[in-house]
């Protein structure tokens, strides 16, 4: 039973307790299991009382006697049970997202399980398929890369804050040559270019070079992206807006 238990069984002990009484609580407070100690006079209320106390000790049992019930309710768990729950837990994180290793050894950790215990889970999880740290860092690349429109250097990033092995991000990046990149900037910025008609070239041009800095493109891909989706640029007439 954990500590905060702990605590309020001996404020509602100290509740009950008549005045004067405080000798004898003190007795059943150090008897009860929530402070880890078995024995002393507070064990069944059995250890003989001073002349005149002997209410008041039953009474201090008594609230003691009727916590009792309360942790009997909840059974311990052994390290078997505890660890299985553990696990439950995480499988079911599983099911809804893919998570890298290192993700799930965190989480198998913040869940309770010691270092060594998650290592081993996650040692058989990987077994079981569970967890692919090669076939995740493929995928991520292929998912921000042709869906986000982002960078060798964004990607790299990313990965790396999934806890995602340097050796396997570096493998899973190589289909990604600087072709390849400057196609993926030159199709986000012509996109990008579309949606701001309304305003004039200056305005566009600045923006565009800023939303393509975001994503990681170095300057040379951006500057290049950008003239070109420029030239694309359709014109209207009316306003201009800065």
């Amino acid at each position: 039973m954990n500590d905060i238990v702990s605590l309020d069984a001996a404020r509602r002990d100290r509740q009950k307790r008549p005045a004067g009484a405080s000798g004898s609580g003190a007795g059943s407070g150090a008897g009860h299991p929530a402070f880890g100690r078995s024995g002393g006079s507070g064990s069944g209320g059995s250890a003989p009382s001073r002349s005149g106390a002997s209410q008041p000790s039953r009474a201090a049992s008594s609230a003691f006697d009727g916590d009792d019930d309360e942790f009997d309710d909840e059974p311990q768990l052994s390290d078997e049970e505890r660890l299985a729950r553990v696990s439950d837990t995480v499988v079911r994180a599983l099911g809804r997202r893919q998570l890298s290793a290192g993700e799930t050894q965190a989480l198998l950790e913040a869940q309770g399980a010691s270092s060594e215990e998650a290592e081993e889970l996650v040692a058989r999880y990987e077994e079981l398929g569970y967890l692919n740290d090669a076939a995740l860092a493929e995928a991520l690349v292929e998912r921000m890369s042709e869906r986000d429109h982002k960078s060798r250097g964004a990607i790299s990033r990313e990965l790396s804050a999934r806890k995602i092995p340097s050796e396997l991000v570096t493998a899973a990046l190589e289909g990604l040559d600087d072709d390849h990149e400057f196609s993926l900037a030159l199709d986000a910025a012509t996109k990008r270019v579309s949606q701001l008609s309304a305003y004039d070239d200056t305005t566009v041009e600045r923006r565009l070079m800023g939303f393509l800095t975001r994503r990681g493109f170095n300057s040379t891909i951006v500057r290049e992206a950008t003239r070109r989706a420029m030239s694309t640029r359709k014109r209207f007439g009316g306003p201009r807006f800065r």
